[in-house]
């Protein structure tokens, strides 16, 4: 029985899911050079193309779909192998196994090992900047998932370091991902008194480098540099901006902090983790909203896009 692949089947494909266009028109080649072309744009877009081309993330996807598209249908109407047994990989059952297990792979990887992430605030200025990626270490961590689908949940055995810089799901609304900076580990004592951060006792090292110009904002805030354990990162403080904390909600373990006009004090909780946003004055934190659980944890930043 002769087969030749129907046009609109190959197009359809080629604007949905561009390599399994080309395994149903039969060219199990074309389909790995797409599969590098697409790996090969989200690793672009990651690494700061989108700094060099804003409108990179919108419109590379779609204008690769276009192209394969275009490709699949000119293969299809020029199909040339009809004589030969139709090849597995381009039937219903052969694509839909590609792409079960292509998903699957997909999932496991960043569920597993790193997974990207795109934040628009400004709370983690200046080591995030709004709409920057980050990509975050996920082994370790305990929380396995990917996509909205859990794959394993397990004690976080990766090392928790004050000062690294911490994804995790909101504690009001596990939905939701944020990043902030690790500053209070289980047993701490930690305060935030005049806007000078101090651990069990000890003010953090903090020096000034200079003033930070924020975009489409006249007034700068001021830039400091802090040191916790090892990490030394980048804050920013307004000086004009109250001390107090405001909008506190009533969350989990309130009765371990205590508030005042110039800050917050707490005593960390088992099981726990007191986060600050590294924009310190236009940060929604662990100062408002309270601890982040453990297993509340997603991973550890390991790359942000310029």
């Amino acid at each position: 029985m002769h087969w030749k692949p129907k046009t609109w089947i190959a197009v359809m494909l080629g604007l949905l899911a561009q390599p399994l266009a080309m395994f149903y028109v039969a060219r199990p080649g074309w389909a790995a050079f797409y599969i590098a072309a697409s790996l090969s744009i989200a690793v672009l877009v990651l690494f700061a193309f989108h700094q060099i081309v804003p409108a990179a993330p919108a419109l590379l996807p779609p204008l690769l779909a276009i192209i394969v598209a275009g490709h699949a249908y000119f293969l299809a109407k020029n199909y040339q192998d009809a004589s030969r047994p139709r090849p597995w990989y381009s039937r219903w059952y052969g694509l839909a196994a590609i792409a079960a297990s292509s998903a699957l792979a997909v999932g496991l990887f960043r569920a597993f090992a790193f997974e990207p992430f795109r934040f628009p605030s400004g709370s983690m200025l200046p080591s995030i900047k709004p709409g920057s990626y980050v990509a975050v270490k996920k082994w370790g961590y305990g929380n396995y998932r990917a996509y909205g689908v859990s794959f394993a949940k397990a004690p976080i055995t990766a090392e928790l370091a004050r000062g690294d810089m911490l994804v995790f799901e909101y504690p009001e609304d596990r939905s939701v991902v944020y990043a902030k900076r690790l500053v209070g580990l289980p047993g701490d004592k930690v305060s935030y008194l005049g806007k000078r951060l101090s651990v069990n006792g000890n003010a953090v090292p903090v020096r000034q480098i200079g003033e930070y110009a924020h975009r489409g904002r006249v007034a700068a805030s001021t830039q400091l540099i802090e040191k916790l354990g090892d990490n030394e990162f980048a804050t920013l403080n307004d000086q004009t901006a109250p001390a107090a904390v405001r909008h506190v909600t009533n969350y989990r373990f309130r009765e371990k902090c205590r508030y005042s006009d110039t800050g917050v004090e707490c005593e960390v909780p088992s099981g726990q983790l007191f986060v600050l946003g590294d924009n310190r004055d236009a940060s929604s934190d662990s100062r408002v909203w309270g601890f982040v659980p453990l297993e509340n944890v997603i991973g550890k930043v390991v790359y942000i896009s310029p």
